[in-house]
């Protein structure tokens, strides 16, 4: 029986490793190539292309790089779109290779590389590093802004204003509306604490004028919260961010209104009124809200004057942001997969591929990030959202790799979770795999990717499941999984949050650093150095899966010149893995830890630790790409 062997040392993917240009226009010439090992029985490799409904094979040439074996080849990007997968002649027959890997069968379109025609990808994203702040809980630097104890009744509750020393009020006892006055000078302030952990974007949560904490419940899209310091306290911050080179994206709910905007109490008045189309009216007069919550009225895309106010004009609110004196960097679009449902009205797709022209015609490079919780695929192809909050990628994987419940499996929308057996190595690498294949692998750079957020509990406060070796094994995926990482304020010094509600995960900063935990203060400078360092293969290069296990996974980032392994263990006592380098071709490991391993030409040994987890650099050549 012919030897199969060949089969395991198959490479190739949708990356500028074997595709150029990786963001063709249409009508132009697309190169790409396949590695197959020197040793193989593969007589002839042919690439299988399909564009305007029609099939076409090419033959590619044979070329010696080194120790690598490539065969190339290029077709024309006719269509909008083109899907491919190769045909590996052998003397025993053809095999397909494609995102499933080797096959006797011909693969389906689901399982073929696919590359997007016209497609202009935010460049800065994929090798940032972004924070998130919650503004009202983060940091005080204008003690002549903020909210007054007593300012005003809403929704049932009274202002109250409270110090950095305290902690939020439960949702009955505070309505969200116990203030720490956090405030934009405050976050200016902090941009010090940004660049020792080595970020570059800020993502803030809503901080449009509005009546509570959270500032989800807009009552003026045009301007800033006064609370906040007010429009020129967000076109300083925006100036001070800029000159460091920190981008800042913002926060913003198109779906509703607050109970207090304008639109909302003439739509009340009037019913006649244009501002009345601007909402969804029930059939008895009522305006009605977004999920049943009485203080978000939801907003209704028919009018066509609303879709010029919000993104459409080039004074709309959308747009203006992103011009002087701001100069913002894009948005962070709140609830986004049910903007524009209601009933039979479905427009959230029409409306969001409007949203996209007008913001890119503002500014090509402005950043388009969804809120979705699952899988954002139907989003995700080139001509709506750039990219998902990628709770369905990162966040719940990487949760059950640590062995809490899903909290799609939990009540209390997920703020109680409880405990579940984690995730096998093998089920994580699943979990990853089956995402980063479900979207054109060209919009991977540019998801946000996160362990932690405003919406969810802090995993580390996670009492029953939470250890810090594994911990910081899936922290450090989290900064070389394809795309830009984001942490929550706090997390970097292990910020208190019990787990139980909302606002537990919304504790005020802690700035005395004494009380920092300085073990992740420390994991996260290091981990945005290390970023930093190897921006290229972190913003660039090819992703695979190199090895799984019951209790260990290897992900890996890889470019013509370096390798980056992160290899999560959750082994009881100490282990040696052996990961075949066939494909990676790796010479020798630089940096930390290359003690623990040992090169050769078609395997490499790591010896793994009790619970461990290793950031690995590996050189394709005599030296690493620096």
């Amino acid at each position: 029986m012919p030897s199969t062997t060949w089969k395991q040392y198959i490479d190739s993917n949708v990356s500028s490793l074997y595709v150029q240009p990786l963001y063709p226009k249409q009508g132009e010439m697309v190169d790409v190539s396949i590695q197959v090992d020197a040793g193989t029985t593969i007589k002839q490799v042919r690439l299988v292309s399909f564009q305007l409904g029609r099939e076409m094979q090419i033959p590619l040439k044979r070329v010696q790089e080194g120790l690598r074996v490539l065969y190339r080849g290029s077709f024309k990007m006719v269509d909008s779109s083109a899907h491919w997968y190769f045909f590996l002649i052998t003397d025993e027959r053809a095999y397909s290779y494609s995102k499933a890997g080797v096959k006797a069968s011909v693969p389906p379109l689901s399982e073929c590389f696919h590359l997007v025609s016209n497609l202009v990808p935010v460049e800065w994203v994929g090798s940032a590093l972004c924070y998130q702040v919650f503004p009202d809980r983060f940091r005080k630097g204008d003690e002549a802004v903020g909210a007054t104890e007593g300012q005003y009744n809403f929704d049932g509750g009274k202002v109250s204003v409270h110090g950095f020393d305290e902690i939020p009020l439960t949702f009955e006892e505070g309505r969200c509306l116990d203030f720490f006055n956090g405030d934009l000078k405050g976050i200016e302030d902090a941009i010090d604490h940004f660049k020792r952990l080595g970020v570059t974007v800020l993502y803030l949560n809503p901080i449009g004028m509005s009546r509570t904490t959270h500032r989800y419940d807009c009552t003026d899209f045009f301007h800033i919260d006064e609370k906040l310091g007010g429009d020129s306290a967000f076109a300083n911050l925006c100036e001070a961010l800029h000159r460091e080179g920190i981008r800042v994206i913002v926060d913003i709910s198109i779906n509703h209104t607050g109970i207090e905007h304008s639109w909302y109490t003439k739509a009340l008045a009037d019913p006649s009124s244009k501002e009345a189309s601007f909402y969804y009216i029930n059939d008895d007069g009522s305006v009605a809200f977004w999920q049943g919550v009485e203080t978000l009225p939801q907003l209704n895309y028919n009018s066509q004057e609303l879709r010029d106010l919000i993104y459409r004009s080039p004074d709309s609110v959308m747009r203006s942001f992103l011009r002087q004196p701001f100069l913002q960097d894009g948005w962070r679009l709140d609830v986004a997969s049910e903007v524009g449902r209601r009933g039979e009205d479905q427009m959230c797709e029409e409306i969001w591929k409007e949203v996209r022209k007008a913001v890119k015609s503002e500014n090509s490079q402005a950043y388009l990030v969804g809120e979705d919780w699952v899988d954002s695929t139907p989003f995700l192809q080139g001509d709506m959202w750039d990219a998902a909050m990628n709770y369905f990628g990162s966040s719940r994987p990487m949760r059950s790799w640590m062995g809490e419940k899903d909290r799609y499996m939990a009540d209390d929308w997920g703020h109680n979770p409880g405990t579940t057996r984690a995730f096998t190595g093998v089920e994580f690498a699943e979990a990853l795999e089956s995402h980063l294949h479900s979207m054109p692998q060209q919009m991977l750079s540019m998801q946000m990717n996160l362990i932690n957020s405003h919406d969810t509990p802090r995993l580390y406060e996670h009492q029953e499941i939470f250890d810090f070796s594994l911990y910081a094994g899936i922290v450090k995926l989290l900064y070389v999984l394809p795309g830009m990482p984001n942490i929550y304020y706090g997390e970097e010094i292990a910020l208190p949050g019990p787990y139980g509600s909302v606002e537990s995960s919304r504790y005020p900063m802690q700035w005395d650093e004494e009380q920092w935990n300085k073990e992740f203060y420390s994991l996260y400078t290091y981990l945005g150095q290390f970023r930093s360092a190897h921006a290229d293969t972190l913003a660039h290069g090819a992703w695979k899966v190199l090895y799984r296990d019951e209790y260990t996974l290897c992900f890996v980032r890889y470019t013509n010149h370096e390798a980056i392994f992160c290899i999560l263990g959750k082994h009881a006592h100490t282990e040696t893995i052996t990961l075949d380098n066939r494909v990676l071709q790796i010479t020798h490991f630089e940096g930390c830890d290359v003690e623990r391993t040992t090169v050769q030409p078609d395997r490499i040994e790591v010896s793994m630790k009790k619970r461990d987890s290793l950031l690995l650099v590996g050189c394709r050549e005599a030296k690493c790409n620096k």
